[in-house]
This record gives C-alpha cells, structure tokens and sequence, in this order.
C-alpha cells in the first residue's frame, strides 16, 4: 500500500502544460502547393511549402532559412546573408533587414482601404495598395489583412519569409531590393494577410501539438565570412 500511495498521488496532480501550438494553412487558387506557418507555444515558428524540404525557422526573433545542398543540411540566418551580399557587392541593404519602428517613405506606394471580407474563417480589412515595385501593369494588388492578436506571429513569419525571397534576388535587383523590404515592412503593418492579391489565402487555423525538435536548427548556421566564401564572384573586368 506504502508502494501504492505515490502513484495515486501522481494521478491526483494537474497535468503539465501540454506543447500547444499554431498552425496556419495557405493555399494558392491556381497551385496545388500550400504554405504552411506553424507557431510553438514560445513564440519560435516554423515555416514551409508543401513539398519542398527547404523551410524557414523563427528562433528568438531571428530568420533562419534551412536547405540541403549537395545532400548535407544548411542553414543560415538571413541577416548575415544580406550581409554577406553588401560585402561582395556595393552595399544594398544596410539596416533594412535591422532598423526597427515603421517603414521608411516608400514614395510611390500609395494605401486604400476596401471594406471588410471573411477568408479561412477570419475577418480582415481590404486594402487597395497600388505603386508596389514591378507590378504587373502597375495595376493596385488587393491584400485582405487581420488584427487578431493570435494571428500577429503568423505575420511575422510571413514578413520574414517575404524578405528571405527578396535578399537572394539581390545581385540582379540592386538597389530595389531594399526598396522591395520597405515596402513589405509597409504592407505588413496593416496586419497579418489572409489574401495576398488571389494570390494564395488563408485556408484554416488550427490548434496544434507541435514538438520542439520542429523548432530546432539542424545545423550550426553559417558565418558572414562562410557565407561570403561561398558566393560566386563575377568574372574579372566585368
């Protein structure tokens, strides 16, 4: 009975706190692939497009992108990546990955607001946003975008993901791609997207177990001077 009386003790305590979660599903209306954000109870994020096994990782307010080459993982945090680019080539993009508070004037980027409209279950505002850089047609895309509370990291990692596809476009953009950051950062403030232009939409949000391990970084990630090593150079003269 002595032997007994801890076990039952055990069962009569309150469970520990279970490893709650986010996941927030996109989709595309004219791809099969969707988007996939998923947010840890402590706030680190992780996020991938389905069938791809390259993915993004939020760790302590920091942007890493994940992918194997030549079959061994790699990692890097995006920062050092811009970085590693403004050491190659004359300096893009400075403090635009770093400089906190809003957006710097984007002059031609111009915001109207659209009413309101549910997608995946979520109300969010319509906003007109024309002069956005290379546009097709300069015609105004059309961004439905949430306030609620619990979508707010998913924002944030979306942003982040945004800014990882400009920086590796940088050798051709130059300086628009700073521009590009901007007015991401721009666009971003007006909250979290639920509808990107038709683009790709909010699907469902979920409540999810998610482990630790989904959050960790597979590698050590690489150094400004690992990154700059790495890159190719332009043929002399040129």
């Amino acid at each position: 009975m002595r032997r007994l009386l801890p076990a039952l003790l055990l069962l009569l305590l309150p469970a520990g706190p279970a490893s709650a979660g986010l996941r927030a599903v996109y989709g595309s209306s004219e791809e099969s692939r969707t988007l996939i954000v998923e947010i840890a109870d402590d706030g680190d994020a992780r996020i991938a497009e389905s069938g791809d096994e390259s993915y993004g990782l939020m760790i302590g307010g920091h942007f890493y992108v994940v992918s194997r080459q030549d079959g061994a993982w790699m990692a890097a945090r995006i920062g050092d990546v811009a970085a590693a680019i403004d050491r190659v080539m004359p300096p893009i993009f400075g403090d635009a990955l770093t400089h906190g508070g809003p957006a710097r004037p984007v002059a031609q980027l111009h915001v109207e607001q659209r009413g309101e409209r549910i997608v995946g279950g979520r109300k969010g505002m319509v906003w007109s946003v024309s002069g956005i850089a290379g546009a097709a047609n300069g015609k105004p895309a059309e961004y439905v975008m949430s306030g609620d509370d619990d979508l707010k990291p998913v924002g944030r990692v979306l942003e982040q993901f945004m800014h990882a596809s400009i920086i590796p476009g940088a050798p051709l953009l130059g300086s628009a791609a700073a521009e590009l950051i901007e007015e991401t950062r721009a666009i971003f403030a007006l909250g979290t997207p639920l509808d990107v232009g038709g683009r790709f939409q909010l699907r469902y949000v979920e409540k999810a177990d998610l482990g630790g391990d989904r959050f960790a970084l597979p590698v050590v990630p690489a150094t400004v001077d690992q990154l700059v090593a790495a890159m190719p150079r332009p043929p002399a003269g040129q």
